[in-house]
């Protein structure tokens, strides 16, 4: 795999059929707080690690266990009136840099293609002047494939029609529609560049929406909000990033 990055499994499951969902820093911390919230509120395993010689060299030390910045974690199949559904979430503590973010997009999309992974879903912020309540953020979605297209309807959120995805979605999107990988893009408004679990929890209900047979309520995640924004917003600023580390997106 290019520019030396490689995923280390330390843990095998069967992950055939599954939906991998990425999870990274960017606006509001979008991302990074869904994928934490999916990975605590459901239990899931770690089963990895993605590693390369371009990342920060630290530990993310959580509880008192050290913790590589980049990790996979899966859960078991869960199935209802005969339909299942399976998880696979990939969490970073930093953003990667713009340099490398094709490769790590090849080797996620090589990897997962291994193990038996259908379908991907990334979810982040994008700063918004609009005025009005939190609670009412918009979700936009966009999809790489047109037989993937109905997730948008399924999701409950509004088309992005025209404009700029820059960054690890942006090149994921790009990457699964030359690859008829199936992608869905989740973009969710937020006021401030803060960390936002309100917008965050604005994504977890859309995809709540498409794996109905795994429940995610968002509940859990707006009333342990502050603790999570503190959480996050400390390692965030402890970890090395780029001076530029968002692309802006406009929306027509």
């Amino acid at each position: 795999m290019s520019n030396n990055i490689i995923i280390r499994q330390n843990l095998k499951k069967n992950l055939k059929g599954s939906t991998f969902i990425c999870g990274f820093p960017g606006v509001g911390l979008v991302g990074n707080i869904v994928a934490n919230f999916l990975v605590n509120n459901l239990k899931l395993d770690q089963i990895g690690v993605i590693d390369s010689d371009t990342f920060p060299s630290i530990s993310v030390v959580k509880d008192g266990i050290p913790n590589h910045p980049m990790r996979i974690y899966a859960g078991e199949q869960v199935c209802n009136n005969g339909k299942c559904n399976q998880l696979v979430i990939c969490v970073s503590d930093f953003v990667p840099p713009a340099s490398v973010t094709k490769a790590l997009v090849n080797t996620i999309f090589d990897w997962a293609k291994d193990q038996g992974c259908i379908s991907f879903i990334t979810g982040e912020g994008f700063s918004s002047t609009a005025n009005g309540d939190k609670d009412e953020a918009v979700v936009y979605g966009v999809t790489s494939t047109e037989s993937s297209k109905a997730w948008i309807t399924d999701a409950k959120v509004k088309p992005f029609e025209f404009g700029t995805i820059g960054g690890f979605t942006g090149v994921m999107l790009s990457e699964g529609r030359l690859r008829n990988q199936n992608v869905l893009g989740l973009l969710a408004e937020v006021e401030e560049d803060i960390p936002d679990a309100r917008a965050a929890s604005k994504i977890i209900e859309s995809i709540d929406k498409l794996l109905l047979e795994i429940d995610l309520d968002p509940k859990p995640l707006l009333e342990e909000a502050a603790s999570l924004e503190r959480e996050l917003q400390k390692v965030t600023e402890q970890v090395p990033t780029e001076a530029n580390n968002s692309i802006p997106r406009y929306i027509g």
